[in-house]
C-alpha cells in the first residue's frame, strides 16, 4: 500500500514539474486586438442637471410634494384624533376607576382595548395606502422627467444625461454641462400646456 502511494506521488510530482517547465518555456506571443470598425470614432456628449433644483422649481414636482404633504398631514390628523379619543377614555377610566363597578371596569377595559386595536389597524392601513400613493406619485414624476429627457437628449445630441444631487458621488461637475435651468423652463412650459 505504501509503495503504491509513493509511486503515485512520484508520478504526480513529475507531472507537475513537466507542466511547470512547459508553461515557462512557451514564448510569449503578443496579443493583438483588432479595432472594431463599426464603432463611431466621435466623442459622446454628456450633460447633467441638478435634481434638488429641479424638484424645487419644477411646478409638477412642487405640486406633487405639496399633495403628498397634505395627505400625510391628513393621515396624522386622523391618527391623532383616534389617539386623543383613547387618551380621553384612559383619563376618564383613571378618574372614575375607584367608583366603577366590576362590570363597568371590565366594559371600560374592553373599550380601551378595542380603541387601541382600531388605532393600530388604522395606522397600518393608512401608512400602507400612503406609501403606495407616494411610490406611484414619485414614479409618475420620474417618468415625466425621463420621457422629457429622452426627447430633449435626442434633439440636443446627448448620449448621457446624469442627475446630480447633494448626496451623489460625482466629485466634479463642469458648469458648462449643467442643463438644469433649460430643463426646468421646458418642463414647466410643457406641464403648463398639458394642464390647459
Amino acid at each position: 500500500m505504501n509503495k503504491a502511494l509513493l509511486s503515485l506521488n512520484i508520478i504526480l510530482l513529475l507531472a507537475v514539474a513537466y507542466l511547470y517547465y512547459s508553461f515557462f518555456q512557451q514564448k510569449n506571443t503578443p496579443v493583438t486586438t483588432t479595432k472594431n470598425q463599426n464603432l463611431p470614432q466621435a466623442t459622446f456628449r454628456v450633460a447633467y442637471f441638478d435634481l434638488d433644483t429641479l424638484e424645487k422649481y419644477y411646478t409638477f414636482a412642487k405640486e406633487t410634494r405639496n399633495y403628498l404633504k397634505s395627505k400625510n398631514d391628513a393621515m396624522e390628523a386622523k391618527l391623532n384624533g383616534i389617539r386623543k379619543q383613547y387618551q380621553d377614555k384612559v383619563n376618564d377610566y383613571n378618574r372614575r376607576g375607584a367608583t366603577l363597578s366590576q362590570v363597568e371596569q371590565s366594559q371600560m377595559q374592553e373599550d380601551l382595548a378595542r380603541l387601541d386595536n382600531y388605532y393600530s389597524q388604522q395606522q397600518q392601513s393608512l401608512s400602507q395606502n400612503f406609501q403606495g400613493e407616494y411610490m406611484q406619485k414619485m414614479l409618475d414624476l420620474k417618468n415625466k422627467i425621463q420621457s422629457f429627457l429622452k426627447d430633449y437628449s435626442a434633439k440636443k445630441g446627448y448620449e448621457f444625461v446624469f442627475a446630480s444631487s447633494s448626496d451623489d458621488m460625482i466629485y466634479y461637475k463642469d458648469t458648462l454641462r449643467n442643463i438644469t435651468p433649460e430643463i426646468i423652463d421646458q418642463l414647466n412650459a410643457s406641464y403648463k400646456e398639458a394642464k390647459k
